[in-house]
């Protein structure tokens, strides 16, 4: 059961930080900004990672310690997680611009990818984990 929870977490961290890389890319290349000194590449890809090793993890616990309900509890603690994840956006330090629209441009670049690991870990879940 370890194996399959492992490569859920590297496979869905796979597949959602590249998600991320390819969906700064179209935003990058539609907005015609340079978004790379706010959110590096690295960090789409880490965070991404790091996100579904603790679902993986944050899963195969709930299911052990509740049985019955571990996975239902864990769904709705994974989308609250990702929702209040968003809070960061707002509160980061952003560059100095005298253009309001800038800011809504980076809203609208940080705050979809905080749904990527949590859309395709849930997404790929049933392949590697079984009732």
């Amino acid at each position: 059961m370890i194996i399959k929870y492992t490569l859920l977490a590297l496979i869905s961290g796979a597949l959602s930080g590249f998600g991320c890389y390819l969906y700064a890319s179209v935003y990058q290349e539609l907005t015609v900004i340079d978004y790379s000194g706010f959110i590096p590449p690295s960090a789409m890809f880490i965070s991404c990672f790091v996100g579904c090793i603790l679902a993986s993890a944050g899963h195969a616990l709930f299911v052990k310690l509740l049985p019955k309900i571990g996975d239902i509890i864990f769904g709705f603690l994974f989308a609250i997680i990702s929702f209040v994840s968003i809070l960061g956006v707002f509160k980061a330090t952003l560059p100095d611009n005298d253009d309001e629209s800038f800011y809504y441009l980076i809203y609208g670049f940080a705050i979809p990818m905080h749904f990527f690991p949590i859309v395709v870990w849930n997404t790929i879940k049933p392949i590697f984990i079984r009732k």
